[in-house]
């Protein structure tokens, strides 16, 4: 996702991705405690990609 995509996106919008990505990085956490990911990098992107949601999102407010 880049920064172009997240300019576009309304305040509901943001809110929605910003959960979504938030419950998908708790579930690569569990799984990564309990059994190595194949890629453990996407627990990374997925943390940069909610800080710029939420970067936009307090931006706006």
């Amino acid at each position: 996702m880049n920064n172009l995509d997240i300019k576009n996106f309304s305040i509901h919008d943001l809110m929605k991705k910003i959960e979504q990505y938030k419950k998908n990085y708790q579930n690569l956490k569990f799984h990564h405690h309990i059994k190595t990911l194949k890629n453990p990098m996407e627990i990374r992107f997925l943390r940069r990609n909610i800080a710029k949601l939420k970067t936009e999102y307090n931006k706006r407010n």
